[in-house]
Protein backbone atom coordinates (compact mmCIF):
# COMPACT_ATOMS: atom_id res chain seq x y z
CA UNK A 1 0.00 0.00 0.00
CA UNK A 2 0.89 3.19 -0.87
CA UNK A 3 1.92 5.85 2.00
CA UNK A 4 -0.27 9.02 2.33
CA UNK A 5 0.92 11.66 3.59
CA UNK A 6 -1.15 13.90 5.53
CA UNK A 7 -0.18 17.86 6.66
CA UNK A 8 -1.53 19.64 9.85
CA UNK A 9 -0.58 21.93 12.77
CA UNK A 10 1.98 20.85 15.82
CA UNK A 11 -0.29 20.70 19.11
CA UNK A 12 2.43 18.42 21.06
CA UNK A 13 6.24 18.01 19.91
CA UNK A 14 7.62 14.83 19.03
CA UNK A 15 7.51 11.73 16.73
CA UNK A 16 5.03 8.41 17.47
CA UNK A 17 5.04 5.01 15.66
CA UNK A 18 1.83 3.24 15.80
CA UNK A 19 -1.60 2.06 14.41
CA UNK A 20 -4.29 4.41 13.69
CA UNK A 21 -7.31 3.71 15.75
CA UNK A 22 -10.17 6.13 14.74
CA UNK A 23 -11.87 7.26 18.45
CA UNK A 24 -15.75 7.37 17.82
CA UNK A 25 -18.08 8.91 19.95
CA UNK A 26 -21.73 7.92 20.18
CA UNK A 27 -23.00 10.98 19.05
CA UNK A 28 -24.36 9.20 15.65
CA UNK A 29 -26.62 6.35 14.87
CA UNK A 30 -30.42 5.60 16.35
CA UNK A 31 -31.57 8.81 18.55
CA UNK A 32 -31.48 7.95 22.07
CA UNK A 33 -34.38 7.91 23.91
CA UNK A 34 -33.74 8.73 27.65
CA UNK A 35 -35.42 10.65 30.77
CA UNK A 36 -34.27 13.45 32.34
CA UNK A 37 -33.27 11.28 35.18
CA UNK A 38 -31.18 9.46 32.99
CA UNK A 39 -29.22 12.35 31.42
CA UNK A 40 -28.55 14.00 35.23
CA UNK A 41 -26.66 10.35 35.64
CA UNK A 42 -24.97 10.17 32.48
CA UNK A 43 -23.21 13.19 32.87
CA UNK A 44 -22.75 12.17 36.75
CA UNK A 45 -21.03 9.23 35.60
CA UNK A 46 -18.98 10.78 33.30
CA UNK A 47 -17.95 13.90 35.85
CA UNK A 48 -16.89 10.42 37.92
CA UNK A 49 -14.89 8.35 35.70
CA UNK A 50 -12.52 11.88 34.97
CA UNK A 51 -12.29 12.04 38.86
CA UNK A 52 -11.64 8.57 39.11
CA UNK A 53 -8.68 8.34 36.49
CA UNK A 54 -7.32 11.71 37.93
CA UNK A 55 -7.10 9.81 41.14
CA UNK A 56 -5.52 7.09 39.95
CA UNK A 57 -2.74 9.09 38.26
CA UNK A 58 -2.19 11.22 41.94
CA UNK A 59 -2.31 7.50 43.55
CA UNK A 60 0.62 6.35 40.85
CA UNK A 61 2.63 9.11 41.98
CA UNK A 62 1.89 11.13 38.43
CA UNK A 63 0.75 14.70 40.13
CA UNK A 64 1.03 17.35 37.61
CA UNK A 65 -1.13 18.95 34.62
CA UNK A 66 -2.82 16.13 33.37
CA UNK A 67 -4.78 15.19 36.87
CA UNK A 68 -5.28 18.39 37.90
CA UNK A 69 -6.84 19.15 33.98
CA UNK A 70 -9.14 15.87 34.02
CA UNK A 71 -10.35 17.50 37.51
CA UNK A 72 -11.49 21.05 35.93
CA UNK A 73 -12.69 18.93 32.80
CA UNK A 74 -14.98 16.85 35.30
CA UNK A 75 -16.52 20.40 36.86
CA UNK A 76 -17.74 20.95 33.51
CA UNK A 77 -19.68 18.00 33.75
CA UNK A 78 -20.93 19.25 36.87
CA UNK A 79 -22.47 22.82 35.68
CA UNK A 80 -26.14 22.92 36.89
CA UNK A 81 -26.72 25.45 33.74
CA UNK A 82 -24.90 22.79 31.18
CA UNK A 83 -26.87 20.20 32.77
CA UNK A 84 -30.60 22.21 32.76
CA UNK A 85 -30.29 23.13 29.36
CA UNK A 86 -29.45 19.48 28.39
CA UNK A 87 -32.19 18.21 30.49
CA UNK A 88 -34.89 20.79 29.44
CA UNK A 89 -34.38 19.67 26.18
CA UNK A 90 -35.47 16.01 26.76
CA UNK A 91 -38.19 17.69 28.38
CA UNK A 92 -39.14 19.28 25.58
CA UNK A 93 -38.98 16.56 23.32
CA UNK A 94 -35.55 16.58 21.58
CA UNK A 95 -34.10 13.10 21.84
CA UNK A 96 -31.26 12.86 24.50
CA UNK A 97 -28.30 12.65 22.39
CA UNK A 98 -29.58 15.63 20.45
CA UNK A 99 -30.66 17.52 23.27
CA UNK A 100 -27.05 17.15 25.20
CA UNK A 101 -25.20 17.91 21.96
CA UNK A 102 -27.26 21.21 21.38
CA UNK A 103 -26.71 22.41 24.95
CA UNK A 104 -22.92 21.87 24.80
CA UNK A 105 -22.80 23.43 21.71
CA UNK A 106 -24.38 26.50 22.78
CA UNK A 107 -22.29 26.97 25.79
CA UNK A 108 -18.96 26.46 23.63
CA UNK A 109 -19.45 28.39 21.12
CA UNK A 110 -20.13 31.44 23.94
CA UNK A 111 -16.33 30.59 24.61
CA UNK A 112 -14.97 29.98 21.22
CA UNK A 113 -16.48 33.24 19.93
CA UNK A 114 -13.51 35.02 22.56
CA UNK A 115 -10.26 36.37 20.77
CA UNK A 116 -8.30 34.89 23.85
CA UNK A 117 -7.08 32.12 22.37
CA UNK A 118 -6.42 30.19 26.03
CA UNK A 119 -10.45 31.17 26.76
CA UNK A 120 -11.37 30.30 23.66
CA UNK A 121 -9.51 26.37 23.38
CA UNK A 122 -11.48 25.59 26.39
CA UNK A 123 -14.35 24.85 24.24
CA UNK A 124 -13.58 21.53 22.91
CA UNK A 125 -13.20 20.80 26.56
CA UNK A 126 -16.73 21.75 26.93
CA UNK A 127 -17.99 19.75 23.48
CA UNK A 128 -15.84 16.73 24.78
CA UNK A 129 -18.22 16.25 27.68
CA UNK A 130 -21.53 16.46 25.51
CA UNK A 131 -19.83 13.85 23.91
CA UNK A 132 -18.96 11.55 26.88
CA UNK A 133 -22.30 12.31 27.95
CA UNK A 134 -23.50 10.47 24.90
CA UNK A 135 -21.82 7.86 24.39
CA UNK A 136 -22.51 6.91 28.04
CA UNK A 137 -26.17 7.07 27.17
CA UNK A 138 -25.47 5.13 24.28
CA UNK A 139 -23.79 2.38 26.08
CA UNK A 140 -25.03 2.38 29.58
CA UNK A 141 -21.19 1.76 31.28
CA UNK A 142 -18.75 4.19 29.23
CA UNK A 143 -16.19 2.82 26.95
CA UNK A 144 -15.59 -0.79 26.68
CA UNK A 145 -12.28 -1.13 24.71
CA UNK A 146 -10.12 -3.75 25.75
CA UNK A 147 -6.88 -3.06 26.83
CA UNK A 148 -4.12 -3.94 24.47
CA UNK A 149 -0.65 -4.25 23.81
CA UNK A 150 0.01 -2.51 20.10
CA UNK A 151 1.11 1.27 20.64
CA UNK A 152 -2.05 3.50 19.30
CA UNK A 153 -1.96 6.74 17.47
CA UNK A 154 -5.93 8.01 18.39
CA UNK A 155 -7.58 9.75 15.62
CA UNK A 156 -10.58 11.86 16.46
CA UNK A 157 -12.86 14.58 14.99
CA UNK A 158 -11.94 16.25 18.38
CA UNK A 159 -9.66 15.13 21.01
CA UNK A 160 -10.34 15.64 24.55
CA UNK A 161 -7.62 15.23 27.16
CA UNK A 162 -8.63 12.33 28.92
CA UNK A 163 -8.63 10.41 25.47
CA UNK A 164 -4.79 10.66 26.09
CA UNK A 165 -5.19 8.95 29.26
CA UNK A 166 -7.52 6.08 28.46
CA UNK A 167 -5.53 3.05 30.56
CA UNK A 168 -7.11 0.82 28.06
CA UNK A 169 -5.37 2.21 25.23
CA UNK A 170 -1.26 2.41 24.75
CA UNK A 171 -1.48 5.89 23.01
CA UNK A 172 1.50 7.11 21.80
CA UNK A 173 0.20 10.11 19.64
CA UNK A 174 -2.82 11.95 18.47
CA UNK A 175 -4.41 13.59 15.62
CA UNK A 176 -7.52 15.60 15.93
CA UNK A 177 -9.52 17.27 12.94
CA UNK A 178 -10.39 20.59 15.63
CA UNK A 179 -8.74 22.17 18.35
CA UNK A 180 -5.27 23.81 18.65
CA UNK A 181 -2.33 24.10 21.10
CA UNK A 182 -3.75 26.24 23.50
CA UNK A 183 -6.71 23.33 24.24
CA UNK A 184 -6.73 21.28 27.15
CA UNK A 185 -5.43 18.03 25.03
CA UNK A 186 -2.71 19.99 23.89
CA UNK A 187 -1.58 20.84 27.14
CA UNK A 188 -1.67 17.04 28.87
CA UNK A 189 0.22 15.82 25.49
CA UNK A 190 3.06 18.13 26.25
CA UNK A 191 2.75 16.98 30.11
CA UNK A 192 2.86 13.41 28.99
CA UNK A 193 5.23 13.59 25.78
CA UNK A 194 3.24 12.30 23.36
CA UNK A 195 3.08 13.98 20.15
CA UNK A 196 0.07 15.49 18.64
CA UNK A 197 -1.46 17.43 15.57
CA UNK A 198 -4.34 19.16 14.85
CA UNK A 199 -6.08 20.37 11.42
CA UNK A 200 -6.06 16.60 9.96
CA UNK A 201 -8.84 15.12 8.51
CA UNK A 202 -8.00 11.56 8.43
CA UNK A 203 -10.47 8.60 6.38
CA UNK A 204 -11.95 5.88 8.65
CA UNK A 205 -10.75 3.64 6.19
CA UNK A 206 -7.09 3.95 7.32
CA UNK A 207 -8.03 2.80 10.94
CA UNK A 208 -5.88 -0.34 11.96
CA UNK A 209 -3.31 0.64 9.31
CA UNK A 210 0.25 1.84 10.78
CA UNK A 211 1.95 5.31 10.86
CA UNK A 212 4.49 7.46 11.66
CA UNK A 213 3.08 11.03 13.05
CA UNK A 214 5.88 14.07 13.36
CA UNK A 215 4.86 16.71 14.93
CA UNK A 216 8.10 18.24 14.36
CA UNK A 217 7.67 18.82 10.67
CA UNK A 218 3.66 18.25 11.33
CA UNK A 219 2.56 15.17 9.25
CA UNK A 220 1.13 12.31 9.29
CA UNK A 221 2.28 9.50 7.22
CA UNK A 222 -0.10 6.30 6.71
CA UNK A 223 1.64 3.22 5.56
CA UNK A 224 4.62 4.35 5.59
CA UNK A 225 7.67 2.77 3.49
CA UNK A 226 10.10 0.75 5.61
CA UNK A 227 13.16 3.71 5.80
CA UNK A 228 10.59 6.15 7.26
CA UNK A 229 9.01 4.00 9.34
CA UNK A 230 12.72 2.92 10.67
CA UNK A 231 14.20 6.39 10.88
CA UNK A 232 10.88 7.49 12.57
CA UNK A 233 11.62 4.67 15.79
CA UNK A 234 14.89 5.76 16.12
CA UNK A 235 14.06 9.65 16.14
CA UNK A 236 11.40 9.02 18.73
CA UNK A 237 13.25 6.79 20.83
CA UNK A 238 16.04 9.79 20.79
CA UNK A 239 13.16 12.10 22.54
CA UNK A 240 12.60 9.43 24.67
CA UNK A 241 15.96 9.23 25.32
CA UNK A 242 16.35 13.38 25.65
CA UNK A 243 13.51 13.80 28.15
CA UNK A 244 14.99 11.99 30.64
CA UNK A 245 18.44 13.15 30.16
CA UNK A 246 16.65 16.87 30.88
CA UNK A 247 15.25 15.48 33.42
CA UNK A 248 18.11 14.00 35.38
CA UNK A 249 19.65 17.31 35.00
CA UNK A 250 17.49 19.63 36.76
CA UNK A 251 19.62 19.59 40.17
CA UNK A 252 22.02 22.20 37.33
CA UNK A 253 21.77 25.80 37.57
CA UNK A 254 20.60 27.54 34.56
CA UNK A 255 23.70 29.61 33.97
CA UNK A 256 25.25 30.31 30.26
CA UNK A 257 28.34 28.83 29.29
CA UNK A 258 30.37 32.09 29.93
CA UNK A 259 28.92 31.97 33.85
CA UNK A 260 26.13 34.06 33.16
CA UNK A 261 23.17 33.11 35.84
CA UNK A 262 19.46 33.38 34.40
CA UNK A 263 16.62 32.32 36.88
CA UNK A 264 13.89 30.25 35.67
CA UNK A 265 10.48 30.69 37.52
CA UNK A 266 7.28 28.98 36.48
CA UNK A 267 3.50 30.80 34.95
CA UNK A 268 1.13 28.72 36.69
CA UNK A 269 -3.15 28.43 36.90
CA UNK A 270 -3.50 26.05 39.73
CA UNK A 271 -1.75 24.24 42.29
CA UNK A 272 -0.91 21.36 40.11
CA UNK A 273 1.43 23.78 38.05
CA UNK A 274 2.96 24.74 40.51
CA UNK A 275 4.12 21.81 42.18
CA UNK A 276 5.33 20.84 38.19
CA UNK A 277 7.30 23.46 37.71
CA UNK A 278 8.99 23.59 41.26
CA UNK A 279 9.59 19.81 40.56
CA UNK A 280 11.52 20.74 37.26
CA UNK A 281 13.63 23.23 38.98
CA UNK A 282 11.74 26.47 39.11
CA UNK A 283 12.86 29.05 41.80
CA UNK A 284 9.07 30.54 41.79
CA UNK A 285 6.14 31.24 40.02
CA UNK A 286 6.62 34.53 37.51
CA UNK A 287 3.12 34.51 37.02
CA UNK A 288 -0.05 33.18 38.43
CA UNK A 289 -3.13 33.61 36.79
CA UNK A 290 -6.20 34.57 38.89
CA UNK A 291 -9.05 35.39 36.43
CA UNK A 292 -9.81 31.75 34.88
CA UNK A 293 -11.83 30.63 38.10
CA UNK A 294 -13.97 33.59 37.07
CA UNK A 295 -14.72 33.90 34.17
CA UNK A 296 -18.29 32.55 34.17
CA UNK A 297 -18.71 34.70 37.63
CA UNK A 298 -21.94 36.58 37.88
CA UNK A 299 -20.97 39.12 39.85
CA UNK A 300 -17.05 40.48 41.20
CA UNK A 301 -15.36 38.30 42.99
CA UNK A 302 -15.37 38.79 46.77
CA UNK A 303 -12.35 38.38 48.65
CA UNK A 304 -13.05 34.68 50.48
CA UNK A 305 -13.70 33.89 46.40
CA UNK A 306 -9.99 35.30 45.50
CA UNK A 307 -9.03 33.97 48.70
CA UNK A 308 -10.63 30.21 47.93
CA UNK A 309 -9.27 30.47 43.87
CA UNK A 310 -5.51 31.30 45.48
CA UNK A 311 -5.29 29.35 48.61
CA UNK A 312 -4.08 26.10 47.22
CA UNK A 313 -1.99 27.78 44.59
CA UNK A 314 -0.22 29.52 47.33
CA UNK A 315 0.01 26.90 49.52
CA UNK A 316 2.39 25.20 46.93
CA UNK A 317 4.51 28.11 46.70
CA UNK A 318 5.26 28.46 50.27
CA UNK A 319 9.12 29.09 50.63
CA UNK A 320 9.42 30.72 46.82
CA UNK A 321 8.77 33.38 44.74
CA UNK A 322 4.71 33.90 44.20
CA UNK A 323 3.96 36.45 41.57
CA UNK A 324 0.35 37.13 41.11
CA UNK A 325 -1.33 38.76 38.83
CA UNK A 326 -4.14 40.79 39.32
CA UNK A 327 -7.53 39.77 37.13
CA UNK A 328 -7.13 39.93 33.85
CA UNK A 329 -10.20 40.67 32.60
CA UNK A 330 -10.72 42.56 28.51
CA UNK A 331 -13.36 43.04 26.26
CA UNK A 332 -12.23 39.38 24.83
CA UNK A 333 -12.42 37.35 27.98
CA UNK A 334 -15.24 39.19 30.16
CA UNK A 335 -17.62 37.03 32.32
CA UNK A 336 -20.96 38.07 31.83
CA UNK A 337 -21.23 40.16 34.90
CA UNK A 338 -18.92 42.23 32.76
CA UNK A 339 -21.11 41.52 29.45
CA UNK A 340 -21.91 45.08 28.06
CA UNK A 341 -19.02 46.78 29.14
CA UNK A 342 -17.92 49.91 26.91
CA UNK A 343 -15.32 48.33 24.29
CA UNK A 344 -12.52 51.27 25.35
CA UNK A 345 -12.20 49.04 28.70
CA UNK A 346 -9.11 46.50 28.92
CA UNK A 347 -7.55 44.80 31.76
CA UNK A 348 -6.60 47.63 34.52
CA UNK A 349 -8.81 50.04 33.34
CA UNK A 350 -11.83 47.82 34.15
CA UNK A 351 -10.54 47.04 37.66
CA UNK A 352 -9.84 50.81 38.69
CA UNK A 353 -13.31 51.10 37.36
CA UNK A 354 -14.20 49.05 40.53
CA UNK A 355 -12.12 49.75 43.08
CA UNK A 356 -13.16 48.11 46.01
CA UNK A 357 -12.92 44.80 43.81
CA UNK A 358 -9.12 45.22 43.46
CA UNK A 359 -9.17 46.48 47.26
CA UNK A 360 -10.60 43.16 48.05
CA UNK A 361 -8.25 41.19 45.18
CA UNK A 362 -4.87 42.77 47.71
CA UNK A 363 -6.62 41.56 50.61
CA UNK A 364 -7.30 38.31 49.40
CA UNK A 365 -3.69 37.62 48.20
CA UNK A 366 -2.52 39.02 51.31
CA UNK A 367 -4.97 36.76 53.39
CA UNK A 368 -3.41 33.61 51.88
CA UNK A 369 0.59 34.58 51.27
CA UNK A 370 1.75 33.16 54.39
CA UNK A 371 4.76 31.33 53.68
CA UNK A 372 5.46 32.22 49.53
CA UNK A 373 7.52 35.29 49.18
CA UNK A 374 4.84 36.96 47.53
CA UNK A 375 4.80 39.64 44.49
CA UNK A 376 1.64 41.55 43.15
CA UNK A 377 1.61 42.01 39.30
CA UNK A 378 -0.49 44.01 37.44
CA UNK A 379 -1.36 43.80 33.87
CA UNK A 380 -2.11 45.98 31.16
CA UNK A 381 -0.39 48.84 32.88
CA UNK A 382 0.33 52.15 30.57
CA UNK A 383 1.27 55.44 33.16
CA UNK A 384 2.59 55.71 36.27
CA UNK A 385 -0.60 57.21 37.76
CA UNK A 386 -2.39 53.94 37.42
CA UNK A 387 0.30 51.81 39.23
CA UNK A 388 0.58 54.45 41.88
CA UNK A 389 -3.52 54.39 42.52
CA UNK A 390 -2.85 50.26 42.77
CA UNK A 391 -0.25 50.88 45.48
CA UNK A 392 -2.68 53.16 47.46
CA UNK A 393 -5.10 49.96 47.63
CA UNK A 394 -2.43 47.68 47.81
CA UNK A 395 -0.68 50.00 50.69
CA UNK A 396 -4.08 50.25 52.41
CA UNK A 397 -5.09 46.14 52.44
CA UNK A 398 -1.34 45.74 54.08
CA UNK A 399 -2.14 48.39 56.35
CA UNK A 400 -5.06 46.84 57.29
CA UNK A 401 -3.09 43.27 57.99
CA UNK A 402 -0.23 45.05 59.46
CA UNK A 403 1.84 43.88 57.07
CA UNK A 404 4.78 45.60 55.13
CA UNK A 405 3.47 45.72 51.21
CA UNK A 406 4.62 43.31 49.53
CA UNK A 407 6.63 44.31 46.16
CA UNK A 408 4.46 45.89 42.96
CA UNK A 409 5.09 44.93 39.47
CA UNK A 410 4.09 46.30 36.09
CA UNK A 411 3.86 44.45 33.44
CA UNK A 412 5.01 45.74 29.68
CA UNK A 413 2.54 44.43 27.47
CA UNK A 414 1.32 47.43 25.01
CA UNK A 415 3.06 50.10 23.03
CA UNK A 416 1.82 52.76 25.43
CA UNK A 417 4.07 51.14 28.30
CA UNK A 418 7.15 50.96 26.18
CA UNK A 419 6.82 54.59 25.37
CA UNK A 420 6.57 55.43 29.10
CA UNK A 421 9.08 52.42 30.49
CA UNK A 422 11.11 54.47 31.95
CA UNK A 423 8.94 56.38 34.08
CA UNK A 424 6.88 52.68 35.21
CA UNK A 425 10.46 51.06 35.84
CA UNK A 426 11.21 54.08 38.67
CA UNK A 427 7.79 53.99 40.22
CA UNK A 428 7.55 49.89 39.71
CA UNK A 429 9.57 47.33 42.04
CA UNK A 430 9.95 44.96 39.28
CA UNK A 431 8.84 44.68 35.49
CA UNK A 432 7.70 42.03 33.53
CA UNK A 433 7.24 41.53 29.32
CA UNK A 434 4.19 39.76 28.27
CA UNK A 435 5.56 38.85 25.17
CA UNK A 436 2.12 37.32 23.76
CA UNK A 437 0.33 40.38 23.75
CA UNK A 438 3.30 43.20 23.40
CA UNK A 439 4.09 41.41 19.81
CA UNK A 440 0.42 41.79 19.36
CA UNK A 441 0.34 44.88 20.03
CA UNK A 442 3.44 46.11 18.36
CA UNK A 443 2.60 43.97 15.05
CA UNK A 444 -0.87 44.96 14.98
CA UNK A 445 -1.90 41.34 14.91
CA UNK A 446 -5.04 39.58 16.48
CA UNK A 447 -4.42 37.52 19.44
CA UNK A 448 -5.94 34.30 17.81
CA UNK A 449 -4.33 35.13 14.29
CA UNK A 450 -1.83 32.04 13.68
CA UNK A 451 0.83 34.25 12.62
CA UNK A 452 1.23 35.17 16.47
CA UNK A 453 4.20 32.91 17.03
CA UNK A 454 6.37 33.22 19.86
CA UNK A 455 9.02 33.55 17.12
CA UNK A 456 7.26 37.15 16.16
CA UNK A 457 9.43 38.75 18.92
CA UNK A 458 12.64 38.24 16.63
CA UNK A 459 11.04 41.36 14.53
CA UNK A 460 13.12 44.33 14.89
CA UNK A 461 9.85 46.35 16.24
CA UNK A 462 9.22 43.80 19.00
CA UNK A 463 12.80 42.71 19.84
CA UNK A 464 13.65 46.98 20.24
CA UNK A 465 10.66 47.10 22.40
CA UNK A 466 12.01 44.72 24.64
CA UNK A 467 15.90 45.56 24.84
CA UNK A 468 14.10 49.15 25.85
CA UNK A 469 12.32 47.28 28.74
CA UNK A 470 15.98 45.81 30.17
CA UNK A 471 17.96 48.90 29.51
CA UNK A 472 15.08 51.11 31.78
CA UNK A 473 15.17 48.15 34.22
CA UNK A 474 18.64 48.29 34.25
CA UNK A 475 18.92 51.83 34.56
CA UNK A 476 16.48 51.72 38.01
CA UNK A 477 17.99 48.66 39.38
CA UNK A 478 14.43 47.25 38.60
CA UNK A 479 14.20 42.81 37.86
CA UNK A 480 12.70 42.36 34.46
CA UNK A 481 11.11 38.80 33.76
CA UNK A 482 9.78 37.61 30.52
CA UNK A 483 6.37 35.40 30.98
CA UNK A 484 5.18 35.07 27.12
CA UNK A 485 5.62 31.79 25.87
CA UNK A 486 8.71 33.45 23.70
CA UNK A 487 10.35 32.70 27.60
CA UNK A 488 9.36 29.06 27.17
CA UNK A 489 10.59 28.38 23.28
CA UNK A 490 14.32 27.22 23.91
CA UNK A 491 14.83 28.57 20.27
CA UNK A 492 14.34 32.01 21.29
CA UNK A 493 16.52 31.88 24.84
CA UNK A 494 19.36 33.08 23.07
CA UNK A 495 17.86 35.82 21.62
CA UNK A 496 16.38 36.79 24.36
CA UNK A 497 19.27 36.28 26.79
CA UNK A 498 21.38 38.93 24.20
CA UNK A 499 18.67 40.94 24.90
CA UNK A 500 19.54 41.47 28.28
CA UNK A 501 16.81 39.23 29.98
CA UNK A 502 18.06 37.21 33.04
CA UNK A 503 14.21 36.30 34.21
CA UNK A 504 12.73 33.71 32.11
CA UNK A 505 8.78 32.77 33.16
CA UNK A 506 7.44 29.58 30.94
CA UNK A 507 5.43 26.56 31.51
CA UNK A 508 6.49 23.73 33.66
CA UNK A 509 7.00 21.47 30.37
CA UNK A 510 9.02 23.74 28.82
CA UNK A 511 11.50 24.17 31.66
CA UNK A 512 13.69 21.42 31.00
CA UNK A 513 14.52 22.40 27.52
CA UNK A 514 14.96 26.24 28.35
CA UNK A 515 17.36 25.00 30.99
CA UNK A 516 19.29 23.04 28.65
CA UNK A 517 19.11 26.13 25.83
CA UNK A 518 20.42 28.43 28.61
CA UNK A 519 23.66 26.24 29.76
CA UNK A 520 24.21 25.64 25.55
CA UNK A 521 24.32 29.81 25.43
CA UNK A 522 27.55 31.71 25.39
CA UNK A 523 27.04 35.61 26.44
CA UNK A 524 29.46 38.49 27.21
CA UNK A 525 28.18 38.87 31.06
CA UNK A 526 25.87 41.72 31.61
CA UNK A 527 26.35 43.36 28.25
CA UNK A 528 23.23 43.55 25.87
CA UNK A 529 23.88 42.70 22.81
CA UNK A 530 22.74 46.04 20.22
CA UNK A 531 19.86 44.95 17.29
Amino acid sequence: MRPEVYCGVAGAPGVAVGVLRHQAYGSSGEPVAATADQVGAAFDAVAARLRCTAQGMRERGEHGTPADILEATALIADDPDLRSAAIGGVENGTPADRAVLDAAERYAGVLAGLSDPTLAARAADVRQIGRRVVEQLRSGAGRSAGPGEEPVILVAEELGADDLLDPSVPVVGGVSRLGGPNAHVAIVARALGVPLLFGVNVPASSGGRQAVLDAVVATLTVSPTPHRLEAAQRAAAAARQRRDELAALRDQPAVTRDGTPVRLLVNVSTAADAVAGLAAGALGAGLIRTEVAFLHAGHWPTRSEHAAALRPVLAALAGHTATVRTLDFAPDKLPPFLWGTSSRHRGLELMLDAPRALADQFAAILDEADGARLRVMIPMVVSVAQLDRCRELLDAAAAAHGVPSPPLGAMIELPEAVVAVDELAAAADFLSIGSNDLTAALLGLDRRDPALTPGRIADPVVLSAVVAVVRAGRRHDRDVSVCGDAAGDPALVPLLLSAGCRILSAAPTALDEVRAAVRDTTLDPGEIKPI
